[in-house]
C-alpha cells in the first residue's frame, strides 16, 4: 500500500522554509536569530512560540509543542502526515510519489474519503425524490439553492443502511467504518448513524469533510440535532463550523461573529455577513480561542436570546478575554436566534442594532444576571463569579479597567475589589504552579540531565574530535530517559546534523515536545572537547553511585539479620574514594 519514500520526506524537510510555513498562520517577529509569536496551540498573551530558521524547527516554551514544518501543518490543520507532506510538496514544487506500505496513512486517507463520499451522496439525495420534503423545508426557512450548494447541505433518508450499501464497492476496512462515526453497531449489525435528517457537512480548514451535523425537520424525533462523535479526524473542541468558508473574510473585516448553530451561519452568509462561524453544539474551549486569535483580536458573540444562550455567552466571553481576544456581546431579542432575527429583520438591523450596539462582557454579566435587583448572598455570588474570571486575565490594563467598572457597579471601594481579587489570584497561581511542575525543561535541571544535554550539544556541533570521542567512549545505556537516549543514538549515527530531519524520527507529540526543546536550545560553549570529557565522567559516575546505593541496602539488611558488615563497608569506602578522585 501507499508510502512516501524517505528521500521525498527529507527533501521537503530540507526545502520547506519553516518561517514561510508558520507565518501564514502566526504573526512572527524576529528577535535575534529566531522568530517569535503567540503560540497557536495554547492560550497565551506573551509570545513563547519560537521558530528557528537555521534549524528548520519550532518550539513553544509555554506548552511544549514543537517539531518541523510537517509537524506544524499536521498539528494546525489536524490532518494526517501524508496530507501534510502533500500540502508542503505542493507549496514548494516537490512532487510527492508513493511506494511501499503505510497502514496509518492509508487509514486516514480512507477516513477522509468515506466522509467526502458521504457528503456527496447526501447532497445528491437532497435534490432527488427522497429529499424533496427536506429541500422544501430548507427553502421555506429562507435558505436558497445557492447557499445549499455552497455549504453542500444534504439529506440522509430513513433507510438504515442507505450509506452502508452505497460504500460496499469501496471495501473499506472494518476499522475505518467503525471509527468514522458514520455508523452504529448493535447485535453484530451495522447501521447508518444518520437517518431522516438534513445533513450539514463539517469541514476542516483544508476543505475536507471531517464530520456531520444532522437535523430533524419532522416532529417524530426528540433529538433535534445529532452530531458526529469524536473521531481521529474530528475533535469537537477544536472545530468551528463554517471556518473553511469564512476565514479570509474574518481576516479582512478584522473581527469574527460567533453563533451557536449551522443555520445561523448559513442565514448570515445569505444576508451578506460572511465573517461568521459556529461552535455547533459543543462547549467553547481554549482551542477555539486560539483559532480565533490567529485570525483576529476581536469577536462578537451572537448566541440565542434565552437563558441558556446567556450562560454560554458569558463562558465564551470570558474565555476570549483571557485568551487575548476582545469580546463584544450582540444582544439578540428574547427567544430568538440569529437565524430568525436576520431572516425577519435583515442584515441592516443586525448590524445597526446588533453589532453597532454590542456591549462588553462585564456589562452583559451584570445585565443578564439582573444584578441591580439582587441583594445579600446572591449579590456576593455574582461579584465572586466575576472576580474569579478577572483573576485569570493577565493584562494589568484590562484588570484595572474591570476593577473600576466593578467598583462603580457594586458601590464598593476599589481597594476592596483589589483585596478580593488578590485572593482569587492566589488560588489561580497555585493552580498554575501545579501545571508548571512537569515541563520538559525540568529534564535538564539535575547533574545527570545537564550532562546529557551537553552530550547532545557536542554531537550537534562541529568539533569532530569531540564527536569522535563520544562515539568511541559513550555508553548510551547510561542515559535513562528513553527519548533522550533515542536522540543521542540518532546523533551518533549522523554525519550531518539536520534538526528538521532528526525530529521526524519522533512520531508522538510528547516525544517532540522534549526533542524540539532540546534542539532549540543554544549551545553556550565552544569548548566541546572538554565538555565531552566532563559529560563522560559525570555519566560514568552513575553506575558507581548506583553500586554504592545497592551495597548500603545490603549492609542494612545484614545489620538487621545480625551479620558482620565490615567487609561491605570497606568496599563502600573504596568505591567512594574512587568517586571523589
Amino acid at each position: 500500500m501507499a508510502r512516501i519514500p524517505q528521500e521525498t520526506i527529507n527533501r521537503i524537510n530540507d526545502t520547506a522554509d519553516i518561517v514561510d510555513v508558520v507565518s501564514k498562520y502566526v504573526d512572527l517577529k524576529k528577535r535575534g536569530r529566531n522568530f517569535f509569536g503567540l503560540c497557536p496551540f495554547h492560550n497565551e498573551k506573551t509570545p513563547s512560540f519560537s521558530v528557528a530558521p537555521d534549524k528548520g524547527i519550532y518550539h513553544c516554551f509555554g506548552c511544549g509543542n514543537g517539531g518541523n514544518a510537517v509537524n506544524f501543518i499536521m498539528e494546525y490543520e489536524k490532518i494526517s502526515f501524508v496530507d501534510a507532506i502533500q500540502e508542503l510538496g505542493g507549496q514548494f514544487g516537490i512532487e510527492v510519489e508513493f511506494s511501499g506500505d503505510n497502514k496509518s496513512n492509508e487509514f486516514f486517507h480512507e477516513l477522509y474519503e468515506i466522509h467526502n463520499l458521504a457528503a456527496d451522496l447526501y447532497h445528491k439525495t437532497l435534490f432527488s425524490d427522497k429529499g424533496e420534503k427536506a429541500k422544501k423545508y430548507l427553502l421555506d426557512r429562507g435558505i436558497d439553492e445557492k447557499l445549499i450548494k455552497l455549504f453542500k447541505i444534504g439529506f440522509a433518508p430513513k433507510n438504515s443502511t442507505f450509506l452502508l450499501e452505497s460504500i460496499k464497492t469501496k471495501q473499506y476496512k472494518k476499522d475505518v467504518i467503525k471509527k468514522s462515526g458514520l455508523f452504529g453497531f448493535a447485535d453484530s449489525k451495522i447501521y447508518d448513524r444518520f437517518r431522516s435528517r438534513i445533513m450539514f457537512p463539517i469541514s476542516n480548514t483544508s476543505n475536507k469533510v471531517i464530520a456531520f451535523g444532522g437535523r430533524v425537520f419532522g416532529v417524530d424525533d426528540p433529538a433535534k440535532y445529532m452530531n458526529s462523535p469524536e473521531t481521529p479526524l474530528y475533535h469537537k473542541s477544536e472545530v468551528f463550523y463554517g471556518l473553511n468558508l469564512s476565514r479570509d473574510m474574518i481576516r479582512k473585516e478584522n473581527y469574527a461573529i460567533l453563533v451557536e448553530g449551522y443555520t445561523d451561519v448559513i442565514q448570515l452568509f445569505q444576508a451578506g455577513i460572511k465573517n461568521v462561524i459556529a461552535v455547533s453544539g459543543t462547549a467553547f474551549t481554549d482551542q477555539h480561542v486560539n483559532q480565533i486569535r490567529r485570525l483576529t483580536s476581536k469577536a462578537f458573540l451572537a448566541y440565542d436570546g434565552d437563558s441558556a444562550g446567556a450562560n454560554a455567552t458569558l463562558r465564551a466571553g470570558y474565555s476570549l478575554l483571557k485568551g487575548g481576544v476582545e469580546p463584544k456581546i450582540i444582544e439578540i431579542p428574547d427567544n430568538l436566534d440569529p437565524d430568525d432575527w436576520v431572516k425577519n429583520e435583515g442584515s441592516s438591523v443586525f448590524k445597526s442594532k446588533g453589532i453597532d450596539k454590542a456591549i462588553g462582557v462585564l456589562n452583559f454579566h451584570f445585565k443578564s444576571s439582573k444584578f441591580s435587583e439582587l441583594s445579600g448572598v446572591n449579590r456576593d455570588k455574582i461579584i465572586n463569579d466575576i472576580l474569579s474570571k478577572v483573576s485569570e486575565i493577565s493584562s494589568p490594563i484590562i484588570k484595572q479597567d474591570f476593577i473600576s467598572k466593578i467598583a462603580q457597579a457594586t458601590n464598593l471601594e476599589e481597594n476592596q475589589i483589589i483585596h478580593m481579587l488578590s485572593k482569587q489570584a492566589t488560588r489561580h497561581k497555585s493552580r498554575q504552579a501545579k501545571d508548571e511542575k512537569d515541563k520538559p525543561s525540568k529534564l535538564f535541571s539535575t547533574v545527570n540531565g545537564k550532562a546529557e544535554l551537553g552530550i547532545i550539544q557536542v554531537l550537534s556541533g562541529n568539533n569532530d574530535e569531540a564527536r569522535i570521542l563520544l562515539k568511541e567512549k559513550l555508553d548510551v545505556d547510561k542515559i535513562e530517559n528513553l527519548q533522550i537516549k533515542k536522540l543521542v543514538e540518532i546523533l551518533l549515527k549522523s554525519n550531518k546534523v539536520n534538526p528538521a530531519e532528526i525530529i521526524s524520527h519522533f512520531e508522538e507529540q510528547g516525544e517532540r515536545e522534549i526533542i524540539s526543546e532540546v534542539l532549540m536550545l543554544d549551545d553556550q560553549t565552544s569548548e566541546h572537547l572538554e565538555m565531552a570529557k566532563d559529560c563522560l565522567t559525570t555519566l560514568s559516575k552513575i553506575l558507581v553511585k548506583e553500586k554504592i546505593k545497592q551495597l548500603r541496602l545490603q549492609i542494612r539488611e545484614m545489620e538487621t539479620a545480625g551479620k558482620d558488615t565490615s567487609e561491605l563497608m570497606l568496599k563502600v569506602v573504596e568505591i567512594q574514594k574512587k568517586l571523589n578522585d
